[in-house]
């Protein structure tokens, strides 16, 4: 699936993210109760109840769409109310049980491993503000992830419990990520040149920063385009099947490829034959 700038920021590459909230927890000795598939479920209101506040916690640094391989620092801390009694988190692929990428303990956390959740995280000492730890994402080819979230604010009995589920996919096939880490900013040459029924153009990115990437006709009329808030450096190949966005075949001719970032502006041509 293609993306435009115009769509960028709503539905980037087409990912979903969501948070859900209810009546769950993790009591501070327990573990493996992230509530993902598998885990001994969550804590309900049977013994934690909402009585003196509304829970008031915030995860932040969980990406809408990952980079396969890529190391994501999560932030965890509470907006409103007590301090987070406890939380159990996993990571798990599409709604099923198998651990999504791996889990590394950080800032007030550490791992935890049961024979229900064999990659959680949760506080290192009961009652602390916020914390970070860090996800590497899966491989590619894993598809949809989705994080689990539960922990408890204040006590047992009169404190105020918080579920937390969110979605990332991996990139589409036409944006692939590949191994190295480049010293310069470069656009090269697409191959195969001529092509007929698709072609790849690799980005080597020597900073983090925005990418906007676009092919004109010999008329200058924007014809494919992506963007997007690239987070390391790094190497990125496009693959174009010589349509346009709206998935119609384009005519024979020289089209012009161009990259552009806060490192520069690089231009190239190339030729589609039908």
């Amino acid at each position: 699936m293609k993306t435009s700038l115009a769509s960028l920021g709503i539905t980037l590459l087409t990912s979903l993210i969501f948070m859900s909230f209810s009546t769950a927890g993790a009591h501070s000795s327990y573990t493996g109760y992230s509530g993902a598939p598998g885990s001994n479920g969550s804590c309900t209101s049977s013994c934690h109840r909402q009585y003196d506040f509304v829970p008031g916690v915030t995860i932040t640094g969980f990406p809408e769409i990952y980079e396969p391989g890529q190391q994501y620092t999560i932030y965890v801390g509470h907006t409103s109310g007590s301090s987070i009694n406890q939380f159990n988190a996993s990571v798990r692929i599409g709604g099923g049980s198998e651990n999504a990428g791996t889990i590394a303990a950080g800032d007030s956390t550490q791992l935890y491993s049961t024979s229900n959740e064999t990659n959680g995280v949760r506080w290192q000492t009961a009652n602390t503000d916020s914390g970070t730890f860090t996800w590497t994402a899966p491989g590619a080819g894993t598809g949809e992830v989705r994080f689990y979230w539960a922990g408890l604010q204040g006590t047992r009995v009169s404190g105020a419990d918080t579920q937390a589920v969110m979605i990332a996919t991996e990139p589409p096939s036409e944006i692939e990520y590949l191994p190295g880490t480049p010293n310069r900013f470069s656009l090269k040459q697409n191959y195969p040149n001529p092509f007929n029924d698709q072609t790849i153009i690799e980005i080597e990115i020597a900073e983090a920063g925005q990418v906007h990437f676009m092919i004109t006709n010999i008329l200058g009329q924007l014809v494919y385009e992506w963007s997007e808030l690239v987070g390391r450096p790094g190497i990125v190949a496009i693959r174009w099947d010589g349509k346009k966005v709206n998935g119609d075949d384009l005519p024979s001719g020289v089209y012009f490829y161009r990259l552009i970032s806060k490192a520069g502006t690089i231009t190239k041509k190339m030729m589609l034959l039908r």
